[in-house]
């Protein structure tokens, strides 16, 4: 039985042993790719390890962004014919190829850290309009009711 206001650990323990087996199974069949992944998503393998926020949203946009950079790649080994692994390797050691894969995750990394400003910026903003909109209903309400319904409020208030 868990101890209270402790999550038991099971859906983890079963992410980290299927992403172990599926990059086994990878190793196994598709040797290319494997390399290929394994190259192009260290920066994504960095963000997972250091990321311990709850629902590591850092390792998400990371990986996300750095996925979408090595994912041309991956679809060339498959589609030309290149699943060798001299091709694989002749293709990650390309200073092109490298830098779209990186960059891609460093905009992954930028996104990350520019959004919650962005987020703040906007809901103080709507909060500010907000505040704009009811100081001009309560000048409709004393215009209406006159400066007695003021005094009243700060009677009973």
């Amino acid at each position: 039985m868990a101890a209270r206001g402790r999550k038991p650990k099971g859906r983890s323990a079963f992410s980290g042993l299927s992403v172990i087996a599926s990059a086994v199974l990878l190793f196994m069949v598709a040797l290319p790719t494997f390399i290929t992944l394994t190259v192009g998503l260290l920066p994504s393998l960095v963000a997972f390890i250091f990321d311990r926020s709850p629902g590591r949203m850092m390792a998400r946009c990371v990986f996300g962004l750095n996925f979408s950079g090595v994912a041309p790649y991956i679809l060339e080994l498959w589609q030309d014919g290149a699943q060798t692994v001299g091709g694989a390797t002749q293709q990650i050691f390309q200073p092109l190829a490298l830098s779209i894969m990186y960059g891609a995750a460093g905009l992954g990394w930028l996104l990350y850290l520019a959004m919650p400003p962005i987020v703040a910026n906007v809901l103080n903003l709507s909060a500010q309009r907000r505040v704009t909109e009811l100081r001009k209903n309560q000048r409709g309400l004393i215009k209406t009711w006159g400066d007695s319904l003021i005094k009243e409020v700060d009677r009973s208030g």
